[in-house]
């Protein structure tokens, strides 16, 4: 790149270091976890990505009150439970599915894809109280109720998320990373079978829980929505 023009062997150097430092330090918490295989251990394990998940969200939806990450959490947590122990108990044919290799990787590939649409569509539904807070009251004033006032900016972020979790059905199955992590549980031993309904189901996965995270992000969300008197807050 240096004769180019393009000096970006810092950044290069110092973004490498940082990376090697990052997947070191988690690969050795996952390594021990494996090796205890303590189910405890993993459930705090996944309680605290729960809680980094929903601080990651809080940021790139840009929500600056740190109220605002409870229903972030209560999302996280509907979404990535429910449909974790629904994954798990189609997976439950022996007690090895209740062990680290298989809880950590399901929970922690559930947490990544529903922040990322939880992200978007938080960011959409709190733009929407921000900026089209004229037609709810409009809304009010001819007679609908606070929650039939919402249920448009509501809609507005369940069809963000299920915009969002399309889009990663359709890409999953392409070259993109989904399919990169199918490959490599081929390569790590798992039989084709194997890895493809395993794959295909934590992409349905991932699906599900987006949805149900960002209906009740969004429920709860409306309790820091409104003051006392039906008005909306100030969220920006």
């Amino acid at each position: 790149m240096g004769t180019l023009g393009v000096n970006m062997f810092g950044k290069m150097l110092k973004a490498f270091f940082s990376m090697a430092l990052k997947v070191g330090v988690i690969a050795l918490l996952v390594y021990w976890l494996v090796q205890w295989d303590s189910f405890v251990f993993d459930v705090l394990f996944v309680i605290a990505m729960l809680f980094y998940s929903a601080i990651e969200v809080k940021v790139r939806a840009r929500m600056r009150s740190t109220s605002y990450v409870i229903p972030v959490l209560a999302g996280l947590f509907a979404g990535t439970m429910l449909t974790g122990a629904g994954l798990l108990l189609v997976n439950i044919t022996s007690l090895a599915a209740l062990s680290a290799r298989f809880v950590l990787p399901v929970f922690a590939i559930l947490l990544t894809g529903t922040a990322d649409v939880l992200a978007r569509s938080m960011s959409m539904y709190y733009a929407g109280l921000r900026h089209h807070n004229q037609f709810y009251y409009y809304m009010l004033g001819n007679g609908a109720t606070h929650h039939e006032a919402l249920s448009y900016l509501t809609r507005r972020a369940v069809q963000q998320a299920a915009a969002c979790g399309i889009s990663a059905l359709v890409g999953g199955t392409s070259v993109g990373a989904g399919a990169a992590m199918m490959w490599a549980m081929i390569m790590g031993g798992s039989t084709v079978v194997d890895a493809v309904v395993l794959f295909v189901l934590l992409l349905l996965g991932v699906f599900c829980s987006s949805i149900v995270a960002t209906v009740v992000a969004v429920k709860v969300a409306r309790r820091y929505s409104l003051d006392a008197y039906g008005r909306m807050k100030n969220t920006k």
